[in-house]
């Protein structure tokens, strides 16, 4: 199992010059020092590329920079993307473009960089390869609203910054911000496994039927059906003021709504209309050709994995009877007709019995044959299938971008439509609802469903989905990633007096601290910058075992901004130290973090781990051969000497 990890790190200048660090994938990566050469601008770059609402890049480097970048890489795949630097008083720059493929062309300076991307199209494109569904956070029942998992939800467990790693109050980046605090909180249980996309599945599908249960049970009320159509009546009313169709009649069932609708959605624009709106009017029909297509293929796969669970049904079946055949040695002995294959006595003719088991035995091992040779081919198809729906989205995300692109091109757009445009628009608008609609009710049985199966799947979706289920498994993946740290934690400096004792971690509310047998000492109690740092360290390489051993979408990177800090404080420390002996205590502690770092990366869970150092130890070649970087200020650092400034 390969995780992705950060290739590469992108600087261009505003003269048309580049630069880059290029990383080792699946090792510790070391970038050290003096102060003031760039170091710490490095996790601000990173956050800033992967979506940051704003860019906290320092001053001092962001006036030298036009452009950031990061190439990330799994097994052979690579994936660029690149964000343009905002001038002052800009504080961020939707600007973005993004490249992938097996060997990139990296450009080589700054004009050579489209920015065709905006920067939700190139974010959605590195979620869906990470693995990112379309799932909403976990509330756990509250009145706050979910909202959709992202890639910013993964920054906290990426980043440990300067400001994060020995802070005695804060485990997490941005949880020290109440409105991020919550949305960090919201979107744990996906990240760790609680909930999935086939979570959310089952919440739509849940919905659905229990609507559909009181459809049939006769308690829906008026209001309640009038507020379940309110889209599309906005739609056909819409419709029929720009003449496409009648307006619907006051007792309009949903059926006549949506029939209606259909109707609209046939409708095509006049001819001789100029190339613009000619273009805009394909790319819109492309849109809906993609989206059908998409529907589709959910179909076939819908179907095909219904296919693969009968085969494995079927398959156990055939098993089953073949361990009952094995008991009297049917498999080991062939069959000899004149023989009993119970007592091996001979007999003058084949008897009826020793005829069937005969049968039996062919038919029971050519079925198990034919499972095996069909078992690749579907899972070959259902592969295919995924492809297949990747290239669709991709090209569904382009189609989207190139009409945004296309309808801000005319500036009088939104003022001066007429009619033709207003009405393509629309039709649009009503190809999506009526795809979304079709997409909802295909996830559920189209088959009719009894008052009586309908509470029982209403019943089955709620005892899987209950909340209470999912308080349970968030405690069960807290009692593990604590077992985890506390594992960790025994190879770095901690307090003799907590030593042996439990890791206390609640992911509802992140705190953290160590379990006393008559109470829980928090981190904040627990005192000392060395217990602080230990426990940050021990709790992120924890939930990353966790992360890679079931596969969770966060990529594997952990990025830590002077771990030295404890023993070197860098107000003290402002040029890079050079460590020759490890013979006193603090150089001892200090060397026992990286001595642990190179441990774990060492495990083959795809970890990378880039550590921001004033450290540099002279007699440590594992640490020597980590150091990517080593910045003199004056002579070097992030910014290349010479590279102009602009404010």
């Amino acid at each position: 199992m390969k995780r992705w990890n950060i290739y590469q790190i992108l600087f261009y200048s505003n003269d048309e010059r580049k630069d880059e660090i290029t990383l080792d994938l699946e090792k510790v990566n070391i970038i050290t020092g003096d102060s003031q050469t760039g170091k710490t601008a490095l996790p601000e770059i990173i956050d800033y590329v992967l979506g940051s609402s704003e860019c906290h890049i320092p001053s001092f480097v962001r006036r030298s920079l036009s452009w950031v970048g990061l190439v990330w890489k799994k097994n052979e795949n690579q994936f660029a993307m690149f964000r343009k630097v905002p001038r002052a008083p800009q504080k961020s720059s939707s600007e973005m473009h993004y490249m992938s493929g097996k060997k990139l062309s990296i450009p080589a300076k700054s004009s050579d960089i489209p920015s065709t991307t905006n920067l939700d199209g190139a974010l959605r494109k590195f979620e869906r390869l990470v693995g990112i569904g379309d799932v909403k956070s976990e509330v756990f029942g509250s009145k706050r609203d979910s909202k959709s998992i992202t890639i910013r939800s993964v920054m906290p467990y990426l980043l440990q910054d300067d400001n994060i790693i020995i802070n005695k109050n804060t485990l997490l980046r941005g949880i020290d911000d109440y409105q991020k605090r919550q949305t960090i909180i919201d979107a744990l249980p996906y990240y760790f496994g609680v909930i999935d996309e086939e979570t959310l599945e089952k919440e739509i599908e849940l919905k659905i039927l229990r609507k559909r249960l009181k459809r049939l049970e006769g308690n829906i009320t008026e209001d309640e059906q009038i507020s379940g159509s309110i889209k599309s009546h906005s739609l056909l009313t819409q419709a029929a003021q720009l003449g496409l169709c009648d307006y619907p009649s006051i007792g309009a069932t949903e059926k006549d709504i949506d029939r209606m609708l259909t109707k609209v959605a046939e409708w095509t624009p006049y001819s001789n209309s100029n190339s613009e709106e000619d273009k805009l009017t394909d790319l819109y029909d492309q849109l809906n050709m993609q989206q059908n297509e998409i529907i589709s293929i959910k179909k076939r796969m819908n179907y095909a994995k219904k296919s693969l669970h009968f085969a494995n049904e079927f398959e156990s079946t055939a098993n089953n009877q073949k361990r009952r055949l094995d008991v009297i040695d049917i498999f080991r002995k062939p069959i000899d007709p004149i023989s009993c294959p119970l007592c091996e006595q001979k007999i003058l003719e084949e008897i009826q019995p020793v005829k069937l088991i005969n049968q039996t035995v062919k038919k029971v091992q050519t079925d198990l044959d034919n499972v095996e040779k069909e078992r690749p081919k579907l899972d070959n198809y259902i592969n295919s299938l995924k492809g297949m729906l990747n290239s669709a989205e991709d090209k569904i995300s382009l189609l989207q971008n190139q009409i945004t692109a296309l309808i801000k091109e005319n500036e009088t757009i939104e003022e001066g439509l007429d009619l033709k445009d207003r009405r393509n628009r629309l039709v649009g608008s009503v190809n999506f609802y009526l795809n979304a609609v079709s997409k909802v009710t295909s996830s559920v049985p189209s088959s009719f469903m009894g008052i009586d199966r309908l509470r029982e799947r209403i019943s089955e979706l709620s005892s899987e989905i209950d909340i209470e289920s999912k308080k349970e498994a968030l405690e069960n993946v807290e009692r593990r990633i604590s077992a985890i740290a506390k594992e960790i934690i025994t190879d770095l400096p901690f307090e003799s007096r907590y030593q042996n004792h439990p890791i206390y971690l609640n992911l509802r509310d992140l705190k953290v601290g160590v379990s006393l047998p008559s109470r829980i000492e928090y981190m904040r109690d627990v005192g000392s910058d060395e217990n602080y740092l230990s426990l940050h360290v021990s709790i992120m390489l924890a939930m990353h075992r966790h992360f890679a051993e079931l596969n969770r979408p966060a990529p594997g990177i952990i990025l830590f901004d002077q771990i030295s800090r404890p023993y070197f404080p860098s107000d003290d420390e402002p040029e890079m130290i050079e460590i020759e002996e490890e013979n006193d205590n603090d150089r001892k502690a200090l060397l026992q973090y990286f001595d642990l770092l190179f441990k774990e990366v060492k495990r083959g869970e795809s970890l990378q781990v880039i550590v921001i150092e004033h450290a540099y130890f002279k007699n440590h070649p594992e640490y020597q051969k980590a150091v990517k970087r080593r910045w003199k200020k004056g002579i070097d650092g992030l910014i290349p000497i010479g590279w102009p400034e602009k404010d």
